[in-house]
């Protein structure tokens, strides 16, 4: 498939997701449909509906392809190409998650809402949940009739755990979302705070962007590490993965602030279904906070139903338990281990199917499905977890509360900065921070540095 050659405005620059083609929504519509209908189903309890569910499965699995992968809808950049193959995988692991997963392990498992508290709501249930080890919260039961059902249906959608309708969330949900204020802001206040995070994702995009424009990259060479294969000096490496790592962090959280400052603009939409996708990731204390609480919990849940599933399967088929027994998932430290290679595993095949929908033209010809690089990356989290888990946690434990945290700090930010390298040769060889792939037009920091203030 050819690249179109149409000019980018500013819109579609910035969100490049305005320039889809009108052809590719009733592959997006059908998709929709059956994983609603499917969630839908969730709401009742009949044997046979698991079936349903499962039957339903190809189809889906059909809808997703079509949309994002089959290149049927020629796209003006290779930043709209992933964006769509990352709709279409979304849409394919709730499918599994729901179709497949859900028939493996049974009606256990759906999620619940949960109430958001007030801060004395918290202290005075903080004891009994102690007590009980219910960290839960209280459950919200969706309303048994038919419109109560589909509102469950279309939130369970949400992809960060936060619920669209006001004072509740998910029970799968971080504990920043679970435990945010549960009153919403006031309308203004929260179009004031979305537009105030857009100018702020917008200076942090162009700060990362003029910083990998002061280097001319080799982004048309197959099989090229632009950044660890170039003779550039280790600490510009580390400089240049920390920006495309908070590039990709502002990638995200920029559209999902767009929608947020849509949805409260026209309908009055909570602020707290809003809550941002990223829970301050520099923040982390060490490497297992920052994938399991701070970094996007987009793919989590399905990651983490997929797995348990798997590690059940292998309870199941070892002896040494029922197919719905998870002690292994989330007791021991070897379950802990083998869990997250899954999940890693699950994630690194989930990039490679990414970059796979990739375009290809003259520019950028046909690449290994497996790519080295990407592959280092993702073998390095699982590694870098169970040294954490195995040896860091351990011979910490006995140090002072501050050096304890600044030791565990340390090691997760070396650790994530040096495996971002690599991740980082992806980016830049895969064509996904070439001119086209621009997220700035008007740039403040190249205007006041070098008088460039609009990037053609």
């Amino acid at each position: 498939m050819n690249l179109t050659e149409a000019p980018l405005d500013a819109l579609s620059a910035i969100i490049p997701g305005t320039t889809i083609s009108n052809d590719a929504q009733p592959a997006f519509l059908l998709g929709f449909t059956i994983v609603l209908f499917c969630n839908f189903t969730t709401t009742y309890n009949h044997p046979f509906l698991p079936y349903l569910r499962l039957a339903l499965a190809s189809p889906a699995y059909y809808a997703c392809w079509l949309y994002g992968f089959s290149g049927q809808f020629v796209q003006l950049n290779r930043s709209v190409a992933l964006g769509m193959a990352l709709l279409g995988t979304y849409g394919g692991m709730k499918v599994t998650e729901i179709c497949v997963v859900g028939f493996w392990n049974g009606q256990e498992d759906w999620p619940k809402w949960v109430k958001l508290r007030t801060e004395t709501e918290k202290k005075a249930g903080a004891s009994q949940e102690k007590q009980t080890e219910n960290r839960m919260g209280e459950v919200i039961p969706f309303e048994p009739t038919i419109l109560g059902r589909l509102v469950y249906a279309h939130d369970l959608g949400s992809a960060s755990g936060a619920s669209w309708l006001a004072g509740r969330a998910w029970s799968w949900a971080t504990p920043g979302i679970r435990n945010q204020d549960p009153t919403p802001q006031p309308r203004w206040q929260f179009v004031f705070t979305s537009v105030t995070k857009l100018i702020g994702c917008y200076l942090i995009m162009d700060v990362c962007e003029s910083i990998s424009a002061t280097r001319s990259w080799d982004l048309y060479t197959p099989n090229t590490r632009p950044v660890t294969g170039s003779g550039i000096p280790l600490k510009w490496q580390l400089v240049y993965a920390t920006c495309v790592c908070i590039r990709t962090a502002m990638g995200i959280t920029f559209p999902h602030t767009v929608f947020a400052l849509v949805a409260g603009l026209t309908i009055n939409a909570p602020s707290t279904g809003f809550h941002p996708l990223f829970d301050a990731p520099w923040a982390s204390r060490s490497l297992a906070e920052f994938w399991s609480v701070r970094w996007h919990p987009i793919f989590r849940r399905s990651f983490d139903q997929i797995s348990s599933g798997i590690l059940s399967i292998i309870v199941f088929v070892s002896g040494s338990g029922s197919r719905s027994s998870k002690p292994l998932a989330k007791q021991s430290r070897i379950g802990k281990v083998i869990r997250s290679i899954i999940i890693f595993t699950l994630s690194c095949t989930e990039h490679f199917i990414l970059l796979a929908a990739l375009p290809t033209d003259a520019n950028y010809p046909p690449q290994p499905f497996l790519d080295t690089q990407l592959l280092k990356f993702f073998l390095a989290q699982p590694l870098g977890l169970t040294i954490e888990l195995l040896l860091v946690q351990p011979l910490t434990e006995g140090l002072p509360r501050s050096w304890r945290t600044a030791v565990r700090r340390a090691f997760a930010w070396v650790w994530l900065l040096w495996s971002g390298r690599y991740f980082s040769d992806v980016w830049f060889s895969r064509g996904l921070l070439a001119h086209k792939e621009r997220d700035i037009v008007f740039s403040p920091v190249r205007g006041l540095l070098k008088g460039q203030w609009w990037i053609n």
